[in-house]
């Protein structure tokens, strides 16, 4: 028999069937004298788990406002990004009259706070859209999308971009992998050797004046706690590993004036240069002494 909603009421979107029909909450969930007493229990509700949203991560979306409210749970998210869940209302507590109007009530908060909304995606592991509504329509899919992001977010991702062009990029001594060669001297280099990069071009340690830096394969808290006292420079060590397809790193290349400081106050000794670091200077070997 097919269902029959009689006389349904004028507003925003009440399901009834499969259809959504409005229902009688006010327009603008921010008119309050139009509101009787159980709606602004239920706007403050809203208004509370938005405000901790944000007040947590600087951006809050419509799931987390569910989450806050109690109304979903985390696994229920999880089930429903998983596949297992067809849309997200079908676990979300109350019917969809209520749901509709939590998402007013969020819209108005988020517009009177000033957050600026932006739309995200939602892709299960299968690679397949997820879906929020029971009625899949494109513009309450849009809503449940939609993101609002703190202004503080945007000035933290422009401090960040100009502080990327004031700022020297990181300079890195990669240990190669295969053989390779100086984009200087031409010279061929073997497996495992070290290569400076600097504006495009791999240089050996040598062309880079670097060869009488020593290599560290690790340090120790100490050692750690004086270099940044003394506002060291050193340089680090990277090795690209097939197995994680990112560089790693290896340890870091410290100058020498600043190994032999090191040793002679963390050590009480004098710094003995009899190593085969300091007899080929163009080679740089691994120095390890206990009092580093």
């Amino acid at each position: 028999m097919r269902k029959i909603c009689v006389n349904p009421p004028i507003g925003e979107n009440r399901a009834c069937g499969n259809k959504r029909f409005n229902v009688k909450y006010p327009a603008n969930p921010s008119e309050e004298s139009k509101m009787h007493d159980n709606q602004k229990r239920l706007q403050q509700r809203v208004f509370q788990a938005s405000e901790e949203a944000l007040l947590q991560q600087n951006y809050v979306s419509p799931i987390d406002v569910f989450l806050g409210m109690k109304l979903l749970k985390p696994e229920q998210v999880l089930d429903w990004k998983k596949g297992k869940i067809p849309y997200l209302e079908r676990v979300i507590l109350g019917n969809l009259n209520k749901i509709s109007f939590y998402m007013k009530c969020f819209r108005a908060w988020a517009k009177e706070k000033g957050l600026k909304p932006k739309f995200t995606g939602y892709i299960s592991k299968s690679k397949q859209e997820l879906r929020f509504s029971k009625s899949g329509h494109p513009q309450i899919e849009q809503s449940y999308r939609t993101h609002y992001i703190s202004p503080i977010l945007f000035e933290i991702k422009e401090q960040k971009i100009q502080d990327k062009l004031h700022n020297p990029p990181e300079q890195v001594v990669i240990q190669t992998t295969i053989d390779s060669q100086c984009t200087a001297c031409e010279k061929k280099l073997p497996v495992k050797s070290y290569l400076f990069t600097e504006g495009g071009k791999a240089l050996c340690l040598p062309c880079a004046n670097l060869q009488t830096w020593a290599f560290l394969s690790s340090i120790n808290r100490r050692l750690a706690r004086f270099l940044k006292r003394e506002n060291a420079k050193f340089i680090p060590v990277k090795k690209f590993t097939r197995s994680d397809k990112r560089y790693q790193r290896q340890g870091i290349l410290l100058d020498r004036e600043t190994l032999k400081k090191a040793y002679q106050e963390l050590s009480g000794e004098d710094f003995e240069e009899e190593t085969d670091f300091w007899k080929d200077p163009t080679k740089v070997v691994e120095i390890r002494r206990e009092g580093l």
